[in-house]
């Protein structure tokens, strides 16, 4: 049975907004080469250009345009899949001018473990958004690989947690700190059981959501930027983290603990680089 694009995406690792989304973009791409009479697979490198131009035409930022050449080199890589001869002509092609933000304020550690203390931590979500917390500033965790995370992912006795590896990462073990665990402890025994739906059967993911999981991450960064104001999304988290990752260990074991595929994404947190970091801070994807 021929695997569809929105499920080959979904088994790499992309959420299923990303999913639809990607299948969006690419309709309106099918749509033009139509309009154009090429085919899919005979559509060239300057054809690619073409679209862009035309995308230009129709006032999408850049910043879409980027979006929708990437949803298009994932359809070729699908395409790729079935027939590998298939050639991908969105390959080398990159936009130029994307207007650069200033690098959010990084947080020191004692800031980051602020946030964790001072989180509340009485209702049921509480401690459920505590415990996702706990994981963003302490394990540098993207906010979209939480809802990833299953509950044998959580080794408590050996103090470690294991991230899945997805489309665009690595995955990797990681140390818990000592206070986390046993807040992680208890939501694992007690907390996650309420979250349960009668009649719905468990399906171990460790953080239990029934609706978009951007409402939970979005309850996080609410109450987190609270205690801090200088916080603009959880992103701006995982970048604190891995900055002084680089500062205090070699930029190798920097690169597995951030489960970067390429050392060259780790070199951009360097305190004498930070300018690199402004794409992966601005750029959140909230998971559904």
């Amino acid at each position: 049975m021929k695997t569809t694009f929105k499920h080959y995406l979904i088994s790499k690792g992309q959420s299923q907004s990303t999913a639809d989304s990607y299948e969006q973009h690419n309709t309106y791409y099918h749509q033009w080469l139509a309009a154009q009479k090429i085919t899919i697979t005979q559509a060239s490198h300057r054809d690619i250009l073409a679209y862009i131009k035309h995308c230009t035409r129709q006032h999408n930022t850049q910043k879409t345009i980027r979006h929708k050449l990437t949803a298009i080199s994932h359809y070729y890589q699908y395409l790729q899949q079935q027939e590998p001869a298939t050639i991908n002509p969105v390959t080398d092609i990159k936009l130029q001018g994307i207007k650069r933000h200033h690098l959010h304020h990084i947080l020191e550690p004692h800031e980051l473990d602020q946030l964790y203390q001072q989180y509340p931590n009485k209702t049921p979500n509480q401690k459920s958004n505590k415990a996702a917390l706990g994981l963003l500033v302490y394990q540098g965790l993207k906010p979209e690989e939480l809802g990833k995370l299953e509950t044998h992912h959580l080794q408590l006795r050996a103090g470690e947690i294991t991230v899945p590896s997805t489309l665009r990462s690595n995955s990797r073990t990681l140390k818990l700190e000592a206070g986390q665990i046993l807040d992680l402890y208890d939501y694992l025994q007690h907390t996650r059981t309420t979250h349960l739906k009668p009649g719905r059967p468990d399906n171990q993911k460790l953080f239990i959501h029934y609706c978009r999981f951007s409402v939970i991450t979005e309850s996080i960064r609410t109450q987190v930027m609270k205690t801090n104001p200088q916080i603009k999304n959880l992103q701006q988290l995982r970048a604190s983290v891995i900055t002084h990752w680089v500062k205090h260990h070699n930029l190798r074991e920097a690169q597995y603990r951030a489960g970067h595929r390429y050392v060259s994404s780790t070199e951009r947190y360097k305190q004498n680089d930070l300018e690199g970091l402004q794409e992966e801070i601005n750029q959140y994807h909230p998971l559904q």
